[in-house]
């Protein structure tokens, strides 16, 4: 018979980066010299059971909600840079962490926000996405990277 703590989910869990033709991405430790070995690259994303992406869902429903509430015309006629700002937003709440990315000095919220929100980049923001929502890649059994 399962506990009905068996059936939580983890918080957290590491997105593989793959690059835009979809090979996983990986970079050297540059402060190990010649003897750095490949890791992955991952982007370290709050699940839809966690709280902080409850929250994040929450804001961007708040956002969306005083739009309408301003004006019903103003939701369907933002611009598609607003709509990526928004999505860009939401990201950047539920990004926990990231390995292999630098960030150019600026905190993980910051820099990702920046990062999901540039068209050019948009397959990152794609995949994050499309692996928050998917609950299994929060089960204890998922592959971890």
């Amino acid at each position: 018979m399962l506990k009905l703590s068996q059936l939580r989910v983890a918080d957290t869990a590491a997105l593989h980066l793959k690059d835009a033709s979809g090979e996983p991405l990986y970079f050297k430790d540059p402060t190990k010299g010649a003897g750095a070995v490949e890791q992955p690259v991952l982007i370290h994303v709050y699940g839809p059971g966690s709280e902080p992406y409850r929250k994040a869902q929450l804001g961007a429903q708040r956002r969306v909600m005083a739009l309408v509430k301003k004006n019903r015309r103003a939701l369907e006629e933002r611009t598609p840079e607003e709509r990526t700002a928004d999505t860009a937003a939401l990201l950047a709440d539920i990004t926990h962490s990231v390995e292999g990315l630098d960030l150019e000095g600026r905190p993980v919220r910051e820099g990702m926000q920046a990062l999901y929100a540039d068209p050019a980049a948009g397959w990152v923001a794609d995949q994050v996405n499309a692996f928050a929502a998917d609950w299994a890649n929060f089960s204890k059994s998922a592959p971890k990277d």
